[in-house]
């Protein structure tokens, strides 16, 4: 049997390994803790892609401008160290990358008032939060619907606009994490991306799977350009340089076309595994594409620069984006369901 052969069976192994666990959760043989504020978490079906820490990071600035202080709990995919890592104790960053992983070290610094305790072990994470800063109200867990463990108030699904089956396939054969089905368990589901593909497949997929639960729509958007030293720069300014595209995403095409609707064009490009460490093969191999285009400056991702902007011997042009849901009452209506919530 060839390997792309192997596929299928391997995607109906881990099919079974995914139900056993969620069936030994429900039966109460494996225990769901509950943290001493609501949580919601925040997570989708798929690996990566879907925008959850853009969806974390506006959330909890929406929540900040109301006045409620949240803490953002993550597993801090990618970084070099174990157990609980206090990313951010809400006054300022804390870790460095390494340590913290892109993700949260983003989060970290695009929300200095809000704390950023990454684990494996989210109720442990809680405590810690809560800890750095009592006053927090609710905790918000970054890729956490797959992470049953910690019993959450509110479950929010990302469905990408541009994929929202993912291929329709369970890992390995497919980029599901989990079958389709499971939507039912969400309290809400946002469709992101809506700006770049029709949402009506997405909306779809919600109503077969999850008939009742309420749809959002989120768009992103680009807030700005900024070079090394944090200056703002315009999107032509940037067109007219010599640019060599780096990004480490589930899905670098995004970035691609962020790119092309800007205007820019890059005259090489790099794309790297989601969440990489880029050492001195990774450096190297960045260098030596730019020398051979031609290319003077890396022009990337906000993820990517908190880990290049170390080891990088070319200047740096980072993209930021940000998430934004459509509907005005997306907010309202989450604290009103968490309000109805049993404490």
């Amino acid at each position: 049997m060839s390997g792309t052969g192997l596929l299928p069976p391997l995607a109906a192994l881990y099919g079974a390994g995914v139900a056993a666990r969620l069936s030994l959760y429900r039966a109460g043989v494996l225990r769901v803790r509950r943290a001493a504020r609501p949580v919601v978490s925040i997570g989708n079906l798929a690996a990566g892609g879907a925008g959850k820490t853009p969806f974390v990071r506006w959330l909890a600035g929406e929540l900040l401008a109301r006045g409620v202080r949240p803490a953002i709990l993550t597993r801090g995919y990618g970084r070099r160290s174990h157990g609980l890592v206090v990313v951010s104790d809400g006054a300022g960053t804390l870790a460095p990358v390494n340590e913290s992983g892109d993700e949260p070290a983003v989060l970290a610094r695009a929300l200095p008032r809000v704390p950023v305790v990454a684990d494996g072990n989210r109720r442990l994470a809680a405590a810690r939060a809560l800890a750095i800063a009592p006053n927090v109200a609710y905790f918000l867990l970054d890729d956490g619907f797959s992470h049953v463990a910690l019993s959450r108030d509110a479950d929010i699904v990302l469905l990408d606009a541009t994929a929202p089956d993912a291929g329709g396939a369970l890992l390995p054969a497919g980029r599901l994490r989990e079958p389709l089905g499971s939507l039912a368990r969400a309290d809400f589901i946002v469709v992101t991306k809506s700006e770049q593909a029709s949402p009506a497949p997405a909306v779809a997929l919600a109503a077969r799977h999850a008939p009742g639960v309420p749809v959002y729509h989120a768009v992103t958007e680009v807030t700005g350009l900024f070079g090394g030293r944090g200056e703002t720069l315009r999107p032509e300014e940037v067109a007219g340089r010599a640019l060599i595209a780096v990004a480490g995403l589930a899905r670098p095409d995004a970035f691609a076309a962020t790119l092309a609707a800007l205007g820019i064009r890059p005259v090489a490009s790099l794309a790297f595994r989601d969440h990489v460490h880029y050492g001195p093969s990774e450096v190297g191999r960045i260098e030596r594409a730019a020398e051979e285009a031609g290319a003077g400056t890396i022009v990337t991702t906000e993820k990517d620069a908190v880990k290049l902007e170390s080891v990088s011997a070319l200047p740096l042009v980072t993209v930021a984006v940000r998430m934004r849901v459509v509907e005005p009452d997306f907010v309202s209506t989450l604290l009103a369901h968490l309000a109805r919530r049993p404490s």
